[in-house]
């Protein structure tokens, strides 16, 4: 038999992230599965950013509300399986093992496991292994867009949430936000309950969201905005204004929040929670890898995964507040980003630059790109030495933040979980 690494070391590898049929080519295998996704409930989101900090945000709170919950998002920091979650305990390797070998042994006769990207396996593994071990709900997040998306081979879920749409992967959504909201739409299914669309959105974007909910016959719900002042959030329930602490930072978790206290009000109304309790539990304990995750003091510093102009002109304004006397940033891009948009934004904001190249070989932009962009930069080779240039250059009251991507900040996260 296959061991996890071996597994692991085959998949294919290609990108099909978004690529039209692909869902049409999945659904047989779910259903030579029996249609597995079937056994538990669902909440389903899209998003260009936040669709992280919502989905474990929610999870979270059903947890604290006594519920077994399944959580899929990527991508990974560290460890592949990280993507795979129930109660924050990741799938085991031989659970791994063992779930791939039951869908090899069921796939329908013209379909090979080389046939199926990496991506698609692990929305595979993940909705057949959340019905072997029997969750109350799943909370799954596409990996991009929505209608073509691996994670759309579902059926319909309970709640589909859209968090704030930008633009982003241009070349497979399209060069418009009406694209971009368009393929975001795609997860609405006639049968769900009820689809929830994050505050702060273009006109565009909440006509089209709610055109194709309409269109579906499901109710939307348009968020609104959270106000956060001091680490507190004012929400009303109980018929009264409670001041409930909130340990996320950054001004952009204003909308994911607003955007999970709405589903939530949904969840108790519908008679899945009976308590405000579990959110304000996760209001007061959640923490969130890789996103405006402080790591160390004197100097500060802060790792964030933004990677896209969006995510980074939310970073620009939460940092234009934090109490520091310089920025230092280290910063490092994957090539299929706007990285023009993103160094003129954060060009704005430090007084220094440490440019790196994060760890994704394939899909990179070579530091000495990076450097004809901005000249001024120091370069270091790896993130790691990036981070430590920085700290070099650092005084105590100062702070380093660490962006760009998600694989920029990887192995830093790596070094974290060593110590």
């Amino acid at each position: 038999m296959l061991t996890y690494e071996q597994i692991i070391a085959g998949f294919n590898r290609r990108m099909l992230g978004g690529v039209k049929d692909r869902i049409k080519f999945l659904k047989p295998i779910l259903a030579s599965l029996g249609n597995p996704d079937r056994q538990f409930k669902i909440i389903h989101i899209a998003g260009t950013n936040g669709k992280g900090s919502t989905g474990m945000m929610l999870e979270q709170s059903l947890q604290y509300a006594g519920y077994k919950v399944g959580y899929f998002n990527s991508p990974a920091l560290v460890d592949d399986r990280e993507q795979v979650k129930i109660n924050d305990k990741l799938i085991s390797r031989q659970a791994f093992v063992d779930t791939y070998q039951k869908i090899v042994r069921r796939l329908p006769v013209n379909i090979t496991p080389a046939d199926i990207t990496v991506f698609e396996w692990w929305t595979l593994i993940m909705i057949q292994y959340f019905a072997d071990q029997k969750v109350d709900w799943a909370v799954i997040e596409c990996g991009l867009g929505g209608r073509d998306d691996a994670t759309n081979i579902i059926n319909a879920p309970l709640i589909a949430v859209i968090t704030h749409i930008a633009l982003d992967h241009t070349r497979i959504l399209g060069p418009e936000i009406t694209d971009v909201a368009y393929a975001k739409a795609g997860i609405i299914k006639t049968g769900t309950h009820q689809v929830f669309l994050g505050p702060c959105q273009q006109e565009a974007v909440s006509d089209i969201i709610h055109d194709y909910a309409q269109s579906q016959n499901v109710e939307l719900t348009l968020a609104k905005e959270q106000k956060i002042i001091d680490g507190k959030a004012a929400i009303f329930f109980n018929n009264a204004l409670h001041s409930v602490p909130f340990s996320l930072l950054g001004e952009f978790q204003s909308q994911n929040l607003g955007t999970v206290i709405s589903v939530f009000r949904y969840l108790i109304q519908e008679g899945f929670i009976n308590s405000w309790q579990p959110l304000l539990t996760m209001m007061k304990t959640i923490s969130i890898p890789g996103r405006m995750q402080v790591i160390a003091h004197h100097p500060t510093v802060v790792l964030d995964g933004a990677h896209n102009p969006d995510a980074a002109h939310q970073l620009y304004h939460t940092l234009q507040f934090y109490p520091s006397n310089k920025i230092i940033m280290v910063l490092g891009f994957l090539a299929d980003k706007n990285i023009i948009e993103m160094c003129k934004t954060y060009q704005r904001l430090t007084d220094r630059l440490i440019i790196t190249i994060p760890n994704h070989l394939s899909r990179a932009f070579p530091v000495t790109e990076l450097a004809a962009i901005l000249p001024q930069a120091v370069v270091a080779k790896t993130p790691n030495e990036g981070l430590a240039k920085a700290r070099e250059l650092a005084n105590p009251d100062d702070l380093i933040i660490v962006t760009g991507s998600f694989y920029t900040i990887k192995d830093i996260e790596a070094n974290l979980n060593e110590k």
